[in-house]
């Protein structure tokens, strides 16, 4: 049997325009530690830093809007440093992409449609591009999409040569996956292969509801203004500390309340589309914002579970679905384009 090579990555999806040498400029030769540096992405003669730190040097670019998923040098550049990340050795990669859009975009064809051809526009063929001065070329053959919940239902039930791995009556049953993600709410039902409408649909009320709560508490109680992406680091610390002119400050409190709130206004709107959730065999959650809320959806839905690794596997189910439908593709990429974070897992045949 062919052997399949899995890889993975995240990058936060932070994007701005800025730089990161200041000549002579220093603070001394205090630091204690290696310098936190975001990734410098180049094409054509653009120059944007990407992922981790981009806060410390620029303000972030943080669009919410569908289109941004394809449109614009934002989505650009997130998505050659995702490649990039997948590429450690840095030779020429060719490969087929599934990637994920939410369920608002997919029900609405005409956007989908624009979405997805746009992508394709500048990302079908051969792609040229430096992240961090090393230089990278990657061929993508393929681009196609389907919803992200979707690649959650892949990753539960097909293994990585995209073949289903489950009881063949669960392909009958009715599943009910629940996407929790930054910006995103996504219900997707499937029964005997087919989408199941009464329980199907999305909504903008993401982990970012949580996030937005606590940047108007830290404001309120500290005048400190943050970030959507910082007040989400902050989300997920275990011991959450702002440092401001108090002092460093224990904000834990307000992490629980933020995410207290968010997870009721989430368990509402599914509670609506569901009701008690006891129709499904299998009722899954998904996303990096079931991790963040586990406890409190499960008291709710207590028959539910929340998939292994939940930030990413969407990104493994698109990749184990992709190696399915792109039969003679060597290489197949999922990619699912949070607006937290650009998630992908990479199979490779040997």
């Amino acid at each position: 049997m062919t052997q399949i090579i899995e890889t993975s990555t995240l990058v936060p999806s932070l994007v701005g325009v800025g730089k990161i040498d200041f000549g002579l400029l220093s603070a001394g030769n205090l630091r204690r530690t290696v310098r936190n540096l975001p990734s410098i992405v180049q094409w054509n003669g653009t120059q944007y830093l990407v992922g981790h730190h981009v806060e410390q040097y620029t303000t972030p670019t943080e669009r919410m809007d569908f289109l941004r998923l394809a449109d614009g040098p934002e989505a650009r550049a997130l998505t050659y440093a995702t490649l990039a990340s997948l590429m450690p050795d840095g030779k020429p990669l060719t490969a087929s992409i599934e990637i994920g859009f939410p369920v608002e975009v997919m029900m609405d064809r005409t956007l989908a449609t624009q979405i997805l051809r746009d992508l394709r526009s500048w990302l079908s063929g051969i792609n040229r591009f430096t992240v961090d001065k090393k230089e990278y070329q990657v061929t993508i053959e393929n681009i196609q999409a389907v919803a992200q919940p979707a690649g959650a239902f892949f990753a539960w039930g097909m293994n990585n040569q995209g073949i289903w791995a489950r009881a063949a009556n669960d392909l009958n049953v009715m599943v009910g996956i629940c996407d929790i993600g930054f910006n995103t709410l996504d219900i997707f039902t499937v029964s005997g292969g087919e989408i199941v409408g009464k329980f199907t649909g999305g909504d903008t009320a993401g982990i970012r509801r949580a996030a937005e709560a606590l940047i108007r508490a830290v404001k309120e109680k500290y005048d400190v203004s943050l970030s959507r992406q910082v007040a989400d680091r902050y989300l997920r610390d275990e011991k959450p500390i702002l440092s401001c002119y108090q002092g460093n400050m224990d904000i834990l409190p307000l992490v629980n309340q933020s995410l207290d709130t968010a997870s009721a206004a989430i368990g509402d709107f599914i509670e609506t589309l569901l009701d008690n959730g006891k129709q499904f065999r299998y009722l899954l959650f998904t996303g990096g914002g079931a991790e963040m809320i586990r406890s409190s959806l499960l008291r709710r839905y207590p028959h539910g579970q929340v998939l292994p690794n939940p930030v990413k596997a969407n990104a493994l189910g698109l990749a184990r679905y992709g190696r399915r439908i792109f039969k003679t593709a060597q290489t197949v990429i999922g990619l699912d384009p949070g607006f937290g974070g650009f998630k992908a897992v990479c199979l490779r045949s040997e």
